[in-house]
C-alpha cells in the first residue's frame, strides 16, 4: 500500500516538473514581472473575500451532504476543517491529503468514518458535475467559439458525454442492478451505484449539492478569479472568460499533479490564450491566486498542530 502510495506521488511530482518546464520555456517572465508591479491591492482584498466565500459554500455544500448520512455537526466544523485541508494540500506531502485530513478529524469528532468518507467523496464529485455542467451551459452560449477551436470542442463534447453518462447511472439503475460476465466489476459498480442511489432518493440531496456547486462555482471560482483579471488590467469579454474558467478548473481538479501545480498554469496559458490574453498575463493571474490561497491556508496551521496531538 505504501509503495504504491510513494510511486503515485513520484509520478505527480514528474507530471508537475513537466508542466513546470513547458511554462518556464513558455512565459515571458518580464511580462509577468510587470503585472506583478501594477498589481491593484483594493482588488486583491476583494479576492480574498470571494474566495473565502466560496469555502462557506463548500463547507455548507458538504454539510448537507454529512447530514444525509447521519453526521449532524456545526458549520463551523466542516469550515475548520475545510479550512485546514487547504493547509494540508499546500505543505503536506501528496499522499498525506486535505480529503484524508476532512475524512479524520470529521470523522473522529462524529464516530463515523466511513459515512464521513462517503460525504467527503460524494462533495468531490458534485463539485465535478457542477463545473461540467457550467462548461456545456457556457459551450452552448458561445457556441461559435468552440465550434471554431478543436480543444474547446472536443473538452466540450466529453463533457457533455461525461454528463450524459452520470444522468443515466443516476436514473437508468435507480432500481437495476449493474451486470457484466466478471463478478468483481460488478461488485465495485453496484456498490457505488447503491451508494449514488442513496443521495439520489426522495430528498434528491445530490441535485442539491450540485445547485451550491454552481453557487460556489460561480462565486468562489469564477467570480474571485475575474476580480484578480481586474487586479491587473487584464480585459476579456465575459462570455468568453465564462467559457474557459469553468473548463480549466475541470481540467486542475484531475488529480495527475501535486495539488494541480503546473496544470493550472498550462489550462490558463492554453484556454485563455484562445481570446489573445498572453502567457504572461494569465500566469500572473494564476500564480497571484496560487501564492494568496497558500498564505491564507497558512492560518490554519495552528489548528492543524493542534489536532494532530489528538
Amino acid at each position: 500500500m505504501l509503495k504504491n502510495k510513494w510511486i503515485k506521488f513520484i509520478a505527480k511530482i514528474s507530471i508537475s516538473l513537466f508542466f513546470i518546464w513547458w511554462i518556464v520555456y513558455r512565459v515571458d517572465w518580464m511580462e509577468v514581472g510587470e503585472y506583478l508591479r501594477r498589481v491593484n491591492f483594493v482588488w486583491i482584498a476583494v479576492y480574498v473575500a470571494l474566495y473565502l466565500s466560496g469555502m462557506l459554500i463548500s463547507s455548507y455544500k458538504w454539510k448537507i451532504l454529512a447530514q444525509h448520512k447521519g453526521i449532524d455537526l456545526s458549520l463551523g466544523e466542516f469550515f475548520k476543517s475545510y479550512f485546514s485541508a487547504t493547509f494540508v494540500n499546500n505543505f503536506m506531502p501528496s499522499f498525506v491529503g486535505g480529503d484524508s485530513f476532512k475524512i479524520y478529524r470529521i470523522g473522529r469528532i462524529s464516530g463515523k468514518f466511513k459515512e464521513t468518507a462517503s460525504s467527503v467523496i460524494m462533495d468531490r464529485f458534485t463539485g465535478l458535475l457542477g463545473g461540467m455542467i457550467l462548461v456545456v451551459i457556457f459551450a452552448v452560449l458561445n457556441f461559435k467559439v468552440f465550434l471554431e477551436n478543436k480543444i474547446l470542442l472536443t473538452l466540450g463534447i466529453l463533457s457533455l458525454s461525461g454528463l450524459i453518462f452520470v444522468f443515466v447511472i443516476l436514473e437508468f439503475f435507480r432500481n437495476r442492478e449493474f451486470k457484466t460476465p466478471v463478478r468483481f466489476v460488478n461488485k465495485i459498480a453496484n456498490k457505488i451505484i447503491k451508494e449514488l442511489n442513496h443521495y439520489n432518493g426522495e430528498a434528491r440531496i445530490i441535485w442539491r449539492a450540485i445547485s451550491w456547486s454552481f453557487l460556489f462555482n460561480l462565486i468562489g471560482l469564477a467570480g474571485a478569479n475575474y476580480v484578480l483579471f481586474m487586479a491587473f488590467g487584464i480585459r476579456i469579454e465575459m462570455l468568453n472568460y465564462l467559457s474557459v474558467i469553468f473548463l480549466a478548473s475541470v481540467v486542475s481538479a484531475l488529480p495527475i499533479s501535486i495539488n494541480n501545480i503546473g496544470v493550472k498554469e498550462w489550462a490558463y496559458i492554453t484556454f485563455f490564450g484562445i481570446f489573445g490574453l498572453s502567457a504572461g498575463a494569465v500566469v500572473s493571474v494564476a500564480i497571484t491566486s496560487r501564492i494568496i490561497q497558500m498564505l491564507l491556508s497558512f492560518l490554519a496551521w495552528p489548528f492543524y498542530l493542534k489536532e494532530r496531538k489528538k
